[in-house]
């Protein structure tokens, strides 16, 4: 089964953002969380704002590297609050150089706070990045990660990928729950466009690589209603032909 996500955009109030995901039948929406908190800025209180709506939601870390275990208590706890079974951790590495050896530190930390979502029947999905912020970027870094941490499930972000080859590659070592998508020229290093806006082949992505795929696909598009609408519209249509 898919359910489809949008994003809380942090510009709009939030009641503002759950009317039009309800109107056009989005089944739930992403809250992007850094180490500042919950980003709501139209929001006095953000998590009381999100449990007050009662609309479904799934929260999107993004924590570098040498932030994460002093912040997951902190998201655990803010999933009890909103009675949330699964995380997305986007981990970046700002605070020092990414070496060979970055990816097993990553590993580490995932090992030592896997324990804390088995132990509360939570769910830790891991985002892949692109080669603007290369780790967790490689199919050979997904590998590492996901042998050593087999329980934690995959995010794969269809903006993040080099080609169709390192997709496939990453695909055939785990197959994703949830995916990001957003379109991108493919010769640019980072960019998150409307659908049909870069050179992405999505229809090629879900009638071969993906053609099994069930789970959530969250849009990260930001630039207006419609094109978050038209986005939909055309992944819906892959899906569906």
């Amino acid at each position: 089964m898919i359910q489809y996500a949008c994003l809380a955009r942090f510009f709009n109030p939030y009641n503002m953002e759950v009317a039009f995901a309800i109107k056009h039948g989005f089944d739930l929406m992403q809250l992007w969380y850094d180490k500042d908190g919950l980003s709501l800025k139209k929001d006095p209180d953000p998590l009381q704002a999100v449990k007050e709506a009662g609309y479904p939601t799934i929260i999107h870390g993004v924590l570098d590297i040498c932030d994460i275990e002093a912040h997951i208590g902190i998201l655990i706890n803010m999933m009890k609050t909103l009675n949330h079974h699964e995380l997305i951790l986007h981990p970046i590495c700002k605070s020092e150089p990414i070496t060979e050896e970055t990816i097993f530190k990553l590993s580490s930390v995932i090992q030592k706070i896997m324990p804390l979502f088995i132990n509360e029947a939570m769910t830790l999905f891991i985002e892949n990045n692109s080669r603007l912020d290369p780790i967790f970027h490689r199919a050979e870094e997904v590998s590492i990660l996901f042998e050593e941490n087999p329980q934690a499930e995959f995010i794969l972000d269809l903006a993040h990928i080099d080609d169709y080859d390192h997709l496939k590659k990453m695909v055939d070592i785990k197959m994703p729950k949830i995916l990001h998508v957003a379109d991108r020229h493919l010769e640019v290093v980072h960019e998150h466009l409307p659908i049909g806006k870069g050179n992405i082949d999505f229809e090629y992505i879900f009638k071969s690589i993906l053609k099994n795929f069930e789970g959530k696909i969250i849009f990260e598009i930001i630039e207006s209603d419609q094109a978050i609408l038209d986005s939909k519209a055309i992944i819906d249509n892959y899906l569906k032909g």
